[in-house]
């Protein structure tokens, strides 16, 4: 074999294998110099992920060179591609993806000029080798049409929290990219976003996602050594946090120097610990306080029971009700007078009003015929009357008259629901309902608002606030044999507080 020949083989090697071949790559850095790319552990995960083919979903902090590795990923696919495939990059501004295409364009310039190829199309909106029509596109999420022309092979949405209606842009862009790869990398924006929504579905199996989350301290850079002449000395959160995390000072004294800098809200947001805290309620949620509260992860499925009947307990049941045909949902929720917690949960949007009737005797006379309330809507009167039918008398009502919600009574049920939770009296709250409170928010006139951006209508935290007000008129006779002297006395103050028996 002749040199020459050793040298193609070497080439092929490095070629086909993509850490090699992107570990080869030059790009330019923050001080606008030419560089050796040096793949950090962070974006070694990301290739890792992105070479399985599978759908990739991360939530970043800020600068840890995510675009720059699934941006030399799709270089390296359109290089050594021998079919004409199409690879699109979208973004909340054009700005942004033109910058992406030409950073994958510097790849190909600055590789050895015996590995360049001819260039079809090299311009702000397309890059296109010559000889396999391979080719990558950019366009802005605001564009009118947007990915709606054209198929691909791979599709990365870029900033994907911060795109104008993010949830038809990824339904269309699921159109365009059909059994190719999806590559969705984003910063965290607001609870409940299109972001944070597939996150979620991630955590709960709902979705093929790879997910892949980075909290800041993973990130080598993200450290500032202590000057000689500062005396650093920490608070007790910042002690708490260091211990948890096992951070070091030199992180920690960064970390106060980024919040001293952007502030605490957008600190957390853009260079999160966990992904709760990149998601945690700010500004005008209604709900912001959630110390005493316990989350239960559980899955989507129609029932779900924490606890079976207690034949000394009584019980109480909130019903949001939904057409059934596969949208909002209709939902159950059972709380216990004793401890004031979730015992059972049942969720469906696909259950017609009248044979949700019969779920809610069932579920009712199992926990000791509880006391129901339901909304005396259109689809509300439907369970309402059907249960009457049925025989079932232990209905909630107030002056002869059943639960109609009006701003009036939509507020004192959040309420009483918001009492519960600060008060610790209903401190464990399943993951599905918690999404769903810690999604509401308070506008300008002081009304509490159910985002559009939510899967449901809220029905979980909806149910959950009618039982709290059905606990309400719940009585527990003999409630001083059947605990512990010290429960009795908290219980017993809890249970008689004003704030549970004011009535809207």
């Amino acid at each position: 074999m002749s040199d020459s020949d050793d040298i193609m083989e070497a080439l092929a090697e490095i070629i086909l294998d993509p850490y090699k071949f992107i570990s080869c790559l030059e790009i330019v850095d923050k001080d606008g110099k030419v560089t050796a790319f040096e793949p950090t552990e962070e974006q070694l995960d990301i290739l890792a992920s992105l070479l399985t083919g599978d759908n990739t979903l991360v939530l970043k902090p800020r600068q840890i060179g995510s675009s720059t590795i699934v941006a030399a990923f799709l270089f390296w696919k359109l290089y050594t591609s021998t079919e004409p495939i199409t690879i699109a990059i979208l973004s909340y501004k054009l700005n942004s993806v033109k910058h992406l295409l030409q950073m994958i364009s510097g790849f190909h310039s600055r590789l050895p000029e015996a590995l360049q190829r001819s260039l079809s199309i090299d311009n702000t909106k397309e890059f296109k080798f010559e000889d396999t029509k391979a080719r990558i596109i950019v366009e802005s999420a605001r564009a009118r049409g947007g990915i709606r022309s054209f198929s691909c092979s791979i599709l990365w949405l870029s900033e994907f929290a911060f795109s104008e209606q993010p949830e038809e842009l990824l339904a269309t862009a699921g159109v365009a990219v059909n059994e190719g790869q999806m590559i969705i990398e984003s910063t965290a924006n607001y609870f409940n976003d299109a972001h944070h929504k597939e996150i979620l579905k991630a955590q709960r199996g709902e979705a093929q996602w790879s997910f892949l989350f980075f909290p800041w301290y993973k990130h080598d850079q993200y450290r500032t050594p202590i000057p000689d002449d500062v005396r650093y000395i920490m608070a007790s959160d910042e002690i708490n946090l260091r211990n948890k995390y096992k951070l070091s000072a030199e992180q920690m004294y960064w970390r106060k120097l980024k919040i001293e800098k952007i502030g605490w809200e957008k600190f957390t947001r853009e260079y999160p610990v966990s992904i709760d805290e990149a998601y945690q309620q700010l500004g005008n949620s209604y709900i912001k306080d959630y110390s005493n509260t316990t989350i239960i992860p559980v899955s989507p499925m129609e029932l779900t029971r924490f606890k079976g009947p207690d034949p000394m307990d009584k019980y109480a049941i909130g019903v949001d009700v939904s057409h059934g045909v596969g949208r909002d949902y209709s939902v159950i929720q059972i709380l216990s007078k004793i401890s004031g917690q979730q015992v059972c949960i049942f969720r469906s949007n696909k259950i017609a009003p009248t044979l949700l009737a019969h779920r809610v005797q069932e579920l009712a006379v199992q926990y000791n015929s509880a006391k129901v309330l339901i909304e005396d809507n259109d689809k509300g009167s439907v369970v309402i009357n059907e249960l009457q039918h049925l025989g079932y008398t232990n209905l909630w009502s107030k002056e002869g008259s059943d639960w109609l919600t009006t701003g009036k009574s939509k507020t004192y049920m959040f309420e009483m629901l918001k009492k519960a939770i600060a008060s610790g009296y209903l401190n464990q709250i399943d993951s599905i309902t918690h999404t769903e409170i810690r999604a509401l928010t308070v506008n300008e006139k002081g009304n509490i608002i159910i985002p559009d951006t939510l899967d449901s209508h809220a029905d979980s935290a909806v149910a959950l606030a009618l039982a709290i007000v059905c606990l309400d008129a719940v009585s527990l006779p003999n409630l001083e044999r059947k605990l512990p002297a010290f429960i009795q006395r908290e219980k017993i103050k809890s249970l008689t507080s004003t704030k549970w028996t004011n009535r809207y």
